[in-house]
């Protein structure tokens, strides 16, 4: 009892000595403060305390410009700096396209009767895409069909004229057999080389008004002309398998609509593949044994669809910080020449795709908090 006392009355002796200090609250444009000179980081803003005639406040602030990762080079040296691979992609994406004024060939616009556009300018996101892409470009002979629910009708007469070996039941079957799921999109090449862009209006949400889904399938157009024909469901022979399909679609939206901003880019990056960092059994292994050349209809059955899209984003996102987005659409030219997947990637990349898996698989798995 009497240690304990003589404990409280030293802390009480302490804090009796010591002066008071105000504390500020946190800095804010206009707020008071107490010291001219003293500076405070608030969310992207740095304020320093200024006088204003006889007061102290806090100023407008300077947005703070962090430091971004050290970029990957190689494959070397892709797995030390994985936390660069984002923005290295990025940036090389949005120089591509600055430095670029080309325009993709011009195509013939059919619309529903009974449709709206929800992004009226597909023309914008098409160029973006090829600005990104340089010299690789979809069919000179192309047609965009748009159409919602009550136009699907007329979307598939439509459909049938213009593509009549084409698999036009596709529009009541699959792309909008209801109101609900009247949505997306797809893209069809005919043994002739003539292009199909099939866009559905009905949902209105963030994918259908900012061109994201516009440059996606734009992006299917650009692949398929480099191969010439039709694209295979499953792809077979020297079609690039579907997760590089999808995903490259995947990478071109963001890359190529969120070019002028990083952080908008890596936001919707994220809210596309939010379920990948949240499946703790996506592992270094996982992603490894999930990349197979040889897509089986075991394999379709064994993995969700959406990671074609999500994590086949990411692994192209790897190849365009490691050597530009061009890089990427120059794997489906070599495999229209008649080189298989694997061959293509080693004339492009200078390693065979089953060499750099592993290194890629783990890089991958850092950036979603895994190993």
């Amino acid at each position: 009892m009497y240690k304990r006392l003589i404990a409280f009355l030293s802390i009480l002796s302490f804090f009796l000595s010591t002066p008071s200090i105000p504390a500020n609250a946190a800095a804010k444009a206009g707020a008071k403060c107490n010291k001219s000179g003293v500076s405070e980081v608030v969310k992207d803003k740095r304020y320093t305390c200024v006088k204003s005639g006889k007061k102290l406040v806090w100023n407008k602030g300077v947005k703070v410009v962090a430091a971004m990762p050290k970029a990957p080079t190689s494959f070397d040296d892709l797995v030390e700096n994985f936390q660069g691979i984002s923005f290295a992609a990025w940036s090389k994406s949005s120089e591509a396209i600055k430095n670029s004024t080309a325009k993709s060939p011009s195509f013939k616009a059919e619309t529903g009767p009974n449709t709206k556009l929800t992004y009226a300018t597909p023309a914008v996101a098409f160029d973006l895409v090829k600005r990104m892409y340089g010299d690789y470009e979809s069919s000179p002979d192309f047609t965009v069909l748009s159409f919602g629910y009550e136009d699907r009708m007329w979307a598939q007469e439509k459909m049938k004229a213009i593509q009549p070996s084409s698999t036009w039941q596709w529009i009541t079957d699959m792309a909008c057999a209801t109101k609900k799921t009247c949505w997306g999109g797809g893209v069809f090449t005919d043994p002739q080389g003539k292009g199909l862009l099939v866009l559905t209006t009905d949902v209105v949400d963030a994918n259908h008004t900012t061109g994201t889904l516009e440059a996606h399938e734009y992006t299917h157009a650009v692949q398929q002309n480099q191969m010439r024909g039709p694209q295979p469901w499953p792809t077979t022979g020297n079609w690039p398998p579907t997760w590089y399909l999808e995903g490259q679609a995947e990478f071109s939206q963001n890359a190529s609509i969120y070019h002028d901003s990083f952080d908008l880019y890596i936001k919707n990056r994220r809210d596309v593949s939010i379920d990948l960092f949240r499946d703790s059994k996506i592992t270094s292994q996982w992603i490894q044994e999930y990349f197979t050349l040889n897509q089986t209809s075991a394999w379709f059955e064994k993995y969700d669809r959406w990671r074609q899209y999500d994590l086949g984003g990411m692994l192209v996102e790897v190849l365009a910080a490691l050597k530009g987005p061009a890089s990427t659409m120059e794997v489906w030219k070599q495999c229209g020449s008649g080189m298989t997947f694997s061959a293509a990637f080693e004339k492009v990349y200078g390693i065979s795709f089953e060499k750099a898996l592993p290194t890629i698989s783990k890089a991958i798995a850092l950036e979603l908090g895994r190993s």
